[in-house]
C-alpha cells in the first residue's frame, strides 16, 4: 500500500473518540418534551447534558451549546463540583479543535476529583489527556495515559466498559505504525462491545480493523493472495453499524476510506462515486476538517487518472477549504474567551467562598493569562486573514469552473439515486409478495433477499383453469442491471401465459428465449452474449408436475429424501447451443415439497474458512428442516444462511421458494 493511503487512512481513523456509554440516553423528542414542560432545574440540566452527548459527534457546536446551558441550570440549584459537565465540555472543545480550551477544563476536572479521590473520574481526564496526546501526534505518552486510566479500572475494581479506552490504545499504537499491537487491542474493542451488545461503538471497531488490515499487509499482498474482500469486509461492516445509528461523521471518513482503497486498485468510477458521497453528508453536516481530507481524496484519484487538470483544482479547494477552516477555529477561540472567563469566575464564587482573597488574586492571573491569550489569538487572526487574502486572489479565478463541476457531479450522483430508487417502485410493483401469492396458492413459502436495492433475481406465478404456473429466474448481474433484465423476463412471461394461454414449461421456456434473444438484440457482439436469464419452471396441480429449466435444477422433498430433476445446460438469451428445452414429468405423492432456488444461496461466502456454501450442504438444510411446517422450515433455512454468512456481505441476489403438495 502506498504511503499515500496509509496516511490518509491514518487521518479519519483518529476521528474515533473515547467511547461513552449509550445507556440511558433518552430520544431527542422525549429530552426536548422534558427541557419544555420541567420546572424542575434538576432535570432541565440532566436533559441539556444528555443533548450534548447525543450531538457531540456529529454536531460538536450545537453540543457545546447545550452542555453550557447544562452548566447554568445546575448552577441555579447546586453549588458541587460539575465534573462530568466539565469533563464533557472539555472534551467538546477537543473535537472542535480547540485544544487550550479543552486542557482548562480536563485540568480543572482532575485537580478537583484528585481532592476529593475521584479516581473513576480522575481515569477519564487520563484518556482525555491521552487523546489531546494523539491530535497532537504524541503517540508513545498517549498510550502511557491510557493505560492509567485502565490501572484505576482494575484497582478499584469499577464497572466500566473498556472498549473505548482499548480503541484509543490501539489508535496510538496505530499511529506509531505498530500495526499488531493496534490490532490486538482493536480486537478486544470489538470482542468488548459485542460481549455487552453496545451497537453504537461497532462502526468504530469494525473500521479500524479493517484499515488496519489494509495498511498490516499491504494492498499488493492483498490482491496476491485474493484477500482484499475480507479488508472491505471490516470497513463496509463499520459502514454499515453507522448508518445503523445515523452516525454522519463517521459515515463520511468510511466512504473515504473505501474511495481510496478503490483508487488504489484502479476502479476510479467506484472511487468517485464514493468520495462524492462523502462529500454530500460532510458538507452538508459542517465537517469542514473531513472535507479537507475528501478534497485531498479528489486530488489523489484525479492525479492517479492523469487527469492534473481536476486534481489541480481539487488542490486548490483543499488549501482555500484549510485556511477557512483554520480562520473559523480562532474566531471561535476569541468568542469563547469571554464565555469561558465569565463561567470560571462564577464556579470559583461557588466552590471557594472560605478563600475570597486568595481566590481574587487567582482571578486577576487567570483573567491576565486569557487577556494575553486573546491578544495573541487576534494576531494570528490578522496573519491568516493577510495570506488568506493573499491566497484568495490566486484562487478565485478557479472559482467559476470550480463550483460549476461541483454541480455537475451533486446533479449526476442525484440522477443516479433517483434511477435506482424509481427502478426499485417498478420492480416491487412487478415482483408479488407472499402474502399476495399465498391468497391464490396457499403452500408457498418465499425468501426473497435482493444484495442491493434492486434485484437480478425474480419470482413469477399464474394460474391458467387448474392449472399453476411458477417461475424462478436468476438473471445475469445483480442491482440495477438485473433488475432490467428482470423488467424483460416478467413482460415476456405475461405475454406467453396470460396472453397466449401456454401453459407447457417446454413451451414456455422456448418462447422466453425467442422474446429475451429478441429484446437483447441479436446483432450485439461476443462481449455481450452472457446477458439472459437461468430459469427454473413448473406446471402443476395436486397429483403432477412439469418441469423444464435453463441452467437450473428442482429439488423433491420426499419423507427425508432429495429427487433433483435437471434442466437443459443452457441459460435463456444468447448462446451457443439453441437446442429446444426437454420437459420433465413428476407424479407427486402427499406430503411432497418442491424445491426452487437461485445460486445467491449456494455461492454465499462464510462459515470458519470463508468458504461458498455448496450446494451439498445446501441440501442438507433441506433435508434436517423437512420435518417443519413449510413457514417454519424457510425460517429455518433463513437463519441458518444468516448465521453461515455471519460478519460476510451478501455475495448475489437470494430467492428460495417451497411449494407443499
Amino acid at each position: 500500500m502506498s504511503i499515500t493511503l496509509k496516511s490518509k487512512i491514518l487521518l479519519l481513523i483518529a476521528f474515533i473518540i473515547l467511547s461513552f456509554s449509550s445507556k440511558g440516553i433518552k430520544n431527542v423528542d422525549s429530552l426536548l418534551h422534558v427541557i419544555a414542560t420541567s420546572v424542575n432545574d434538576s432535570s432541565v440540566s440532566d436533559a441539556y447534558l444528555q443533548l450534548s452527548l447525543i450531538h457531540s459527534l456529529n454536531n460538536p457546536k450545537l453540543a457545546l451549546s447545550y452542555i453550557n446551558l447544562s452548566i447554568d441550570k445546575f448552577n441555579k440549584f447546586s453549588s458541587d463540583f460539575q465534573y462530568n459537565r466539565f469533563l464533557k465540555k472539555g472534551e467538546i472543545f477537543r473535537l472542535l479543535g480547540e485544544i487550550d480550551s479543552c486542557l482548562h477544563y480536563i485540568n480543572m476536572v482532575y485537580a478537583q476529583g484528585m481532592k476529593n479521590n475521584k479516581f473513576l473520574t480522575v481515569g477519564e481526564c487520563y484518556s482525555e489527556y491521552g487523546l489531546v496526546n494523539i491530535a497532537q501526534g504524541n503517540s508513545q505518552k498517549a498510550i502511557e495515559q491510557f493505560m492509567k486510566h485502565l490501572a484505576i479500572i482494575k484497582k478499584y475494581k469499577y464497572k466500566k466498559e473498556l472498549s473505548g479506552i482499548y480503541n484509543n490504545i490501539g489508535i496510538a499504537y496505530a499511529n506509531r505504525g505498530d500495526w499488531d499491537m493496534a490490532n490486538e487491542y482493536f480486537l478486544k474493542a470489538l470482542k468488548d462491545d459485542q460481549t455487552y451488545l453496545r451497537d453504537m461503538n461497532l462502526g468504530n471497531d469494525y473500521n479500524n480493523l479493517g484499515v488496519v488490515f489494509l495498511i498490516r499487509y499491504g494492498l499488493d499482498s492483498l490482491k496476491k493472495n485474493n484477500n482484499l474482500d475480507s479488508a472491505r469486509k471490516y470497513l463496509n461492516k463499520g459502514l454499515f453499524h453507522r448508518y445503523k445509528i445515523h452516525d454522519s461523521i463517521g459515515i463520511a471518513g468510511s466512504l473515504n476510506n473505501l474511495s481510496l482503497i478503490e483508487n488504489e486498485t484502479g476502479n476510479f468510477k467506484l472511487a468517485l462515486s464514493l468520495a462524492d458521497s462523502a462529500f454530500k453528508i460532510a458538507s452538508l453536516n459542517g465537517y469542514k476538517k473531513i472535507q479537507v481530507e475528501i478534497y485531498d481524496s479528489y486530488d489523489q484519484i484525479y492525479s492517479k487518472m492523469g487527469n492534473f487538470k481536476m486534481a489541480y483544482a481539487f488542490l486548490n479547494k483543499k488549501n482555500k477549504l484549510n485556511i477557512a477552516f483554520e480562520k473559523e477555529q480562532l474566531n471561535n477561540n476569541i468568542q469563547q474567551l469571554e464565555s469561558d472567563i465569565q463561567l470560571e469566575q462564577k464556579q470559583k464564587q461557588l466552590l471557594e467562598k472560605d478563600l475570597k482573597l486568595t481566590r481574587s488574586e487567582n482571578q486577576k492571573q487567570k483573567q491576565f493569562g486569557f487577556i494575553v491569550l486573546a491578544v495573541v489569538l487576534i494576531i494570528a487572526l490578522m496573519i491568516f486573514l493577510f495570506y488568506f487574502f493573499k491566497n484568495n486572489r490566486t484562487l478565485s479565478e478557479r472559482n467559476s469552473l470550480i463550483s460549476e463541476q461541483k454541480n455537475v457531479i451533486e446533479e449526476k450522483h442525484k440522477d443516479i439515486t433517483d434511477s435506482i430508487t424509481y427502478a426499485h417502485r417498478i420492480q416491487s410493483s412487478l415482483i408479488p409478495t407472499q402474502l399476495e401469492l399465498n391468497k391464490k396458492c396457499p403452500k408457498l413459502a418465499i425468501l426473497f433477499q435482493p444484495r442491493d436495492i434492486v434485484s437480478g433475481d425474480f419470482y413469477w406465478y399464474s394460474k391458467i383453469n387448474d392449472v399453476n404456473i411458477f417461475v424462478l429466474a436468476d438473471c445475469t448481474g445483480h442491482g440495477v442491471p438485473g433488475a432490467f433484465m428482470s423488467f424483460i423476463g416478467i413482460n415476456q412471461l405475461n405475454t406467453i401465459v396470460n396472453e397466449k394461454g401456454i401453459v407447457s414449461p417446454q413451451q414456455i421456456l422456448n418462447e422466453l428465449k425467442k422474446g429475451v434473444v429478441s429484446s437483447l438484440n441479436s446483432n450485439q457482439d461476443n462481449t455481450e452474449k452472457k446477458d439472459g436469464m437461468d430459469v427454473a419452471l413448473i406446471s402443476f396441480n395436486e397429483h403432477e408436475l412439469f418441469f423444464s429449466g435453463a441452467n437450473q435444477s428442482v429439488l423433491i422433498i420426499r419423507e427425508s429424501q432429495l429427487i433433483e430433476l435437471k434442466g437443459n445446460k443452457q441459460p435463456i438469451g444468447l448462446s451457443e447451443n439453441n437446442e429446444s428445452f426437454k420437459e420433465v414429468k413428476f407424479n407427486f405423492q402427499k406430503g411432497d415439497r418442491v424445491v426452487l432456488y437461485s445460486d445467491g444461496i449456494v455461492d454465499q461466502f462464510g462459515g470458519e474458512l470463508g468458504k461458498k456454501l455448496k450446494t451439498r450442504h445446501f441440501k442438507a438444510w433441506l433435508v434436517e428442516t423437512s420435518y417443519l411446517s413449510l413457514q417454519e422450515q424457510k425460517e429455518a433455512i433463513t437463519e441458518k444462511l444468516n448465521l453461515y454468512k455471519e460478519n460476510y456481505d451478501q455475495t448475489d441476489d437470494i430467492t428460495l421458494a417451497i411449494i407443499e403438495i
